[in-house]
């Protein structure tokens, strides 16, 4: 009889394949506060207007707000400005609040369009660092009570 003939080989009921595996670790993001975001001095209106601090430090005024060059400063003024240190060559997004309110006692004013030097597919370079700038407008209601109005934001990176 020949070899095979009514013989039946069966297939193999099972098979095993090694898989790859791998985990990157990443530094954690960090984020220093350095520089306050400070609008100065500003002399009270008697119509409501607005300061306009833009990230660069540019300032400008709408409404009965004066135009604030034209006030002496005996504070520094200019935008809150941040270090943020993440990996080398990863992108990152910067998200700010849309309103933050100011306080001086029972008193507030409104901070809105809160805007960063930050800009879409941005990554960190060799030095990890990068520098933030962060400006807003300031809402200045008519005859706003004197005073020193401040209060806090939040300011979050997350890699992408």
């Amino acid at each position: 009889m020949a070899a095979g003939s009514g013989t039946a080989f069966a297939a193999p009921s099972s098979s095993t394949m090694g898989g790859a595996a791998q985990a990157d670790i990443l530094r954690p993001l960090a984020i220093v506060p350095v520089d306050p975001l400070s609008f100065g001095q500003i002399v009270r209106p008697t119509a409501a207007g607005t300061v306009v601090l833009a990230p660069s430090g540019t300032i400008t005024t709408t409404g009965g707000v004066l135009t604030s060059t034209a006030i002496a400063q005996t504070t520094p003024r200019g935008p809150g400005t941040f270090l943020v240190v993440g990996e080398a060559a990863r992108a990152f997004s910067i998200d700010l609040p849309t309103v933050v309110i100011l306080r001086q006692g029972t008193r507030n004013m409104r901070l809105s369009a809160l805007r960063s030097n930050w800009t879409s597919g941005a990554v960190f370079g060799p030095t990890r660092v990068f520098s933030l700038s962060v400006g807003a407008t300031l809402n200045v209601g008519a005859n706003q009570t004197t005073g020193t109005y401040s209060g806090t934001y939040a300011v979050t990176v997350t890699y992408q």
